[in-house]
């Protein structure tokens, strides 16, 4: 596909659009080492949700293996050792970020140290105690606190301290140097942020600029709506920072068929991109994909109807627990229930239903399709420290 000039309309055909999305989310480019690639990946991405979830592998970890079958749990860790290279914080949700984007947290950062948070209301004197404990004492855990009296917090029953370190914890005067267990350590922000970090307070057409070049290099192609996604701070600007973008020539706006009324742009990087072989033609995808995470998006631009049951009362759910996601070259093909079964080994899949829809992709075949699901769960149960899969579907 040629990059048109700055003053055209790219017209894409809906297999032309979510070949560029599909490019954009999983690249062929990324560094042969696991570690390197993971961080890679975070940087394209922008971030991967944290979610607590693991009936299979947490989602932080499994969006990295989707994005490459070398990822091990223990790349995230290495992540954040010196050199630090990712830091945890809030995106649309709880997520790792590069390090780079540290200066893009601090206006939410100041908005909760100036208003506060509703999930966490605090007692002033309890979060003057917490700190001075971490000043004192170097990082520390929730559990590293008594229940101690006072009132607990709507959200978990959490015991004050624990509100006060994620009320610090957002305000951005403590960071979370690590999860051993799977639990928050907490420190000092100046003792976690790596020398260096730009820590520039962005105005609000920075903000809204580096939205626009987020979701340029994470999306490949998007509309404003999906630029920032579930995001609050200065995002009124994100309609002119796509003007200065494509004025720039970094995006190039499009219209899409199908949806030819909405205003699409276009990654110039990803118009200049060649289409590589994909050597791994079905991916098997956490809920919490950055490829579907954004509903919305996710519906307009490649047809996924997906609804994760989790939060679904047992009687109502129409598919199951933790449904998956079968994505067949960017498009979907379907769903697949599994839970690992870490004493037996084995990946169990509870329920599927796929339907891949070869005649919307040239040159494939449901052979093709069966040969790739079956290489995808075999690696999706090695990645889950399991030696089987157990009840794999039929096609």
């Amino acid at each position: 596909m040629r990059k048109p000039s700055t003053a055209s309309v790219l017209r894409l055909s809906r297999s032309d659009a979510i070949g560029i999305a599909y490019r954009a989310r999983f690249r062929s480019d990324n560094p042969s080492d696991a570690v390197e690639s993971a961080a890679a990946q975070l940087r394209s991405l922008g971030y991967v949700q944290i979610d607590t979830i693991s009936v299979v592998e947490r989602a932080h970890h499994h969006a990295l293996w989707s994005g490459d079958r070398a990822y091990r749990p223990e790349c995230l860790p290495a992540l954040e050792r010196a050199p630090r290279r990712a830091l945890e914080y809030w995106a649309h949700a709880a997520a790792y970020l590069p390090i780079e984007d540290y200066r893009y947290c601090l206006p939410r950062m100041r908005r909760i140290a100036e208003t506060g948070h509703q999930w966490f209301p605090t007692d002033p004197k309890v979060v003057e105690a917490v700190l001075d404990r971490i000043r004192a004492e170097g990082p520390l855990r929730s559990c590293d606190f008594a229940a101690g009296d006072g009132p607990r917090g709507p959200w978990w029953d959490w015991k004050p301290a624990k509100a006060a370190l994620e009320y610090l914890f957002m305000s951005g005067v403590i960071l979370v140097a690590g999860r051993p267990g799977f639990q928050k350590l907490y420190d000092l922000a100046e003792r976690v942020l790596p020398p260096g970090v730009d820590d520039r307070l962005p105005s609000d057409d920075e903000m809204a600029d580096w939205y626009a070049r987020r979701a340029a290099c994470a999306y490949g192609v998007f509309c404003a709506a999906d630029a920032a996604y579930q995001r609050k701070d200065a995002t009124a600007g994100v309609g002119a920072a796509l003007e200065r973008a494509a004025e720039s020539g970094s995006i190039v706006e499009a219209r899409l068929e199908g949806d030819e009324a909405r205003r699409y742009w276009v990654s110039a990087d990803a118009l200049e991109r060649p289409p590589s072989p994909d050597d791994r033609p079905v991916r098997l995808l956490s809920p919490f994909d950055n490829y579907v995470i954004d509903r919305k998006r996710a519906r307009r631009l490649l047809g996924l109807e997906y609804t994760l049951e989790c939060y679904v009362p047992e009687s109502k759910r129409k598919f199951g627990y933790f449904a998956l996601p079968v994505i067949w070259r960017g498009r979907p093909a379907g769903l697949v229930d599994a839970a690992a079964d870490r004493k037996r080994r084995a990946l169990v899949i509870k329920r599927a239903d796929l339907r891949p829809r070869p005649e919307e992709i040239p040159g494939a075949s449901i052979d093709e399709f069966r040969a790739a699901l079956g290489t995808e769960l075999l690696s999706f149960a090695a990645f889950n420290g399991c030696d089987e899969v157990v009840g794999a579907p039929e096609i």
